[in-house]
């Protein structure tokens, strides 16, 4: 499904010193949904600013979606100024989810400061599926450290201010030991962390899917401001966040 609604805000609040969380419903949308997919937002009444914002699917819970943001410029500055009852332009739902099919046991998701958004969704769905979940989430500190509705969490801070000292491919280091085919690895955030949590999941012959977060200007393949760097033979090639992903197996990426 991929069409311009207007979905109706049922509610829009600050939830911690960082993220806001806002719920729409939108019926159909939700219905058809996949964790790992995105909206893109009109965040104006007017034409400023022109680009819409694009937004992971942090909850799909039909006939309602989350999601989850942190206030960084005009546009979100906007978003967060809507009241309940009004209504929100958006273009939905866009791009390729994560895969959960497959015989594996255990999935261990990660997610890197505001990469936790398209998790929950994902951590719902592996839930209804009776699979073993353990959440590693990692941030520069504990004011950007979001875990509402997950479980076997396991925090890491760059700054030790909450769960362990260090980088959260640590903690995944430390996880991955003895697991091999019986698990997967879903990971989103920042490239660099995406690029160690994809090494250190090769390393142990686990499977790794990746959630890339590049910069999307139209979010339906025309613009080509997000595209990535696949492998492909001797020779790379592109291909666009937006529509080919943002969600790869990440064996695919040449990072």
């Amino acid at each position: 499904m991929k069409k311009t609604i207007k979905a109706k805000i049922v509610s829009n609040k600050k939830v911690s010193s960082e993220y806001w969380k806002m719920r729409l419903l939108a019926p159909a949308l939700a219905a058809a949904a996949v964790p790992g997919q995105f909206i893109s937002i009109k965040t104006s009444r007017e034409n400023v600013p022109l680009l819409r914002r694009p937004m992971s699917l942090h909850k799909i819970k039909p006939p309602f979606i989350e999601i989850l943001y942190k206030v960084r410029g005009t546009g979100t500055g906007l978003l967060s100024k809507y009241k309940a009852g009004e209504l929100l332009n958006i273009l939905g739902t866009l791009g390729k989810g994560f895969k959960t099919s497959g015989n594996f046991k255990t999935a261990i998701l990660v997610g890197g400061g505001y990469g936790i958004s398209p998790l929950l969704a994902l951590h719902d769905l592996l839930k209804k599926q009776n699979k073993k979940i353990i959440t590693l989430i990692g941030a520069r500190s504990s004011g950007l450290v979001y875990k509402k509705g997950f479980s076997g969490v396991k925090t890491a801070t760059e700054d030790g201010s909450a769960g362990i000292k260090g980088l959260v491919t640590k903690a995944l280091e430390k996880t991955c030991c003895g697991l091999s085919d019986e698990a997967v690895v879903f990971a989103c955030g920042p490239d660099k962390m995406l690029k160690a949590v994809a090494e250190t999941a090769e390393a142990h012959g686990i499977a790794c899917q990746v959630s890339l977060e590049n910069l999307m200007a139209c979010g339906v393949g025309v613009c080509l401001s997000c595209v990535c760097s696949v492998k492909r033979g001797v020779k790379n090639e592109y291909k666009r966040v937006c529509v080919d992903g943002p969600v790869f197996d990440a064996k695919e990426i040449a990072w």
